[in-house]
């Protein structure tokens, strides 16, 4: 007997929750078949979460030197080679695509775009397939400002291509991805203007977050404008001119935007379905379906969150609900972290967020503590971190924790399991941690 379909799983995108979800129909045994037109792993191996890192990593070197006298350290040189750092991050960045493809071991692998013919079936460059399910992993990509020269500005995936590091930047955005970069280039030498049409950077966060993020970068020499747009861009010599809403121009050898990503949809031919979108992104349920019962989505091209461990997740999860039990995903304590230098990392809800689900204030208590980290006592330049607890009053329980420190991205996410068990302030006082590190102010709190 001649099965119905071509395919159990047809998964469109090999990025993280893609593959993560073809492994797993490949381990219960399913017909998989992966599409990619572009390189394996999709943004966070080539484009994103990788390759900013290590960028992170380069410029902690130069943040180093900077107290490296203060220890003792003498007659400290160093200039930052782009080209040579380049080379080692592509190099690196293709062993990974490499891993990616060899771990599909037992799918069917194509390279093209992929198009729906109807719910159940797919163009994909000159073949037909058919499958039972498909799950829509197709990521997104930057959103560049319908604007008078909007061709002359960069996203993060030119600014990765970059060949030659220019000397000063513009970077239009200050979100996470903004914010990371603008720090980066500054630590390697650049000139850095950040432009953000907020009050504050890292829209959503915590507003302490915000606050303390941009009173950093400002600190180290960063130019912060607020409240204002990106309007136009003209070419001006070797460079280009920037014009703000205000009116205000910027001169800079490059402009770098960095606004957010919308899904890529427009190229699936969603229409043959009945997917449906809003403001660009693939509607799903908690289960990860779409208005087609055989469709489900996953990762950044959904309206969730766009966390390359979410999008695993929600892979795998879609993958459960197809083939065995509907699973869902618990968003409450999902962390995220901004690899600024102080590290930025948060989990659980902002004190705004929490005064929105309280009905009553007085049921909210927040906890602060500032101090400074013992590897900064005797630098000249000192470094204060910040722990803050948004706590749930009447039953003390922590529902909020956000921090700026060193290594702060790994401190949060190792309270994690307590916290979703409903973990106290008491409970949190009264563990003992390891002296001296940074982790132990945790429980002074």
């Amino acid at each position: 007997m001649t099965a119905k379909y071509d395919y159990d799983l047809v998964v469109i995108g090999a990025g993280s929750g893609g593959l993560a979800a073809a492994k797993r129909a490949i381990n219960l045994g399913k017909r998989v078949a992966i599409a990619e037109k572009e390189a394996f792993g999709g943004t966070c191996v080539n484009r994103g979460c990788i390759p900013t890192k290590l960028m992170v990593y380069a410029a902690e070197f130069a943040q180093q030197r900077v107290i490296a006298s203060d220890y003792g350290w003498l007659n400290l040189q160093g200039t930052f080679d782009w080209p040579s750092f380049k080379q080692a991050m592509d190099k690196h960045l293709a062993s990974l695509q490499a891993q990616a493809i060899n771990s599909l071991e037992g799918a069917d692998i194509f390279r093209g775009q992929a198009q729906f013919i109807d719910a159940h079936s797919l163009q994909i460059a000159e073949q037909k397939i058919t499958a039972e399910f498909v799950l829509l992993a197709v990521g997104g990509r930057p959103k560049m400002p319908d604007i008078p020269g909007i061709k002359y500005a960069i996203d993060s995936r030119g600014m990765i291509a970059l060949q030659q590091l220019p000397k000063s930047f513009i970077v239009v955005g200050g979100g996470y991805i903004g914010v990371e970069l603008a720090q980066v280039l500054h630590s390697f030498g650049c000139h850095i203007t950040l432009v953000e049409s907020n009050a504050f950077v890292l829209d959503g966060f915590d507003c302490d977050l915000q606050k303390r993020v941009k009173q950093m970068l400002t600190d180290d020499g960063i130019k912060v404008i607020d409240g204002a747009r990106l309007k136009a861009i003209e070419p001006q010599g070797q460079g280009f001119t920037a014009t703000l809403s205000e009116g205000q121009t910027l001169e800079a050898d490059q402009i770098l935007c960095a606004l957010g990503r919308t899904a890529n949809t427009d190229t699936l031919n969603l229409e043959a379905t009945a997917v449906s979108t809003e403001k660009g992104m693939i509607v799903v349920d908690s289960h990860g379906r779409t208005k087609e019962s055989n469709i489900f989505a996953a990762g950044d091209c959904t309206a969730t969150m766009l966390l390359t461990p979410v999008a695993k997740v929600e892979g795998i999860a879609a993958v459960e609900t197809m083939f065995s039990d509907r699973a869902t995903i618990d968003y409450t304590w999902v962390p995220s972290a901004v690899f600024t230098y102080p590290e930025v990392a948060t989990a659980g809800l902002s004190e705004q967020a929490a005064q929105e689900q309280y009905d009553n204030s007085d049921n909210i208590e927040i906890k602060r503590s500032c101090f400074i980290p013992l590897k900064y006592a005797i630098a000249t330049s000192s470094l204060e971190a910040f722990i803050k607890l948004v706590v749930d009053a009447p039953t003390q329980k922590i529902v909020g924790i956000h921090m700026v420190a060193p290594r702060a991205a790994d401190l949060v996410q190792a309270l994690l399991p307590a916290l979703k068990k409903g973990l106290t302030v008491s409970e949190l006082q009264q563990t003992i941690g390891i002296h001296p590190s940074t982790g132990e102010e945790i429980f002074s709190i």
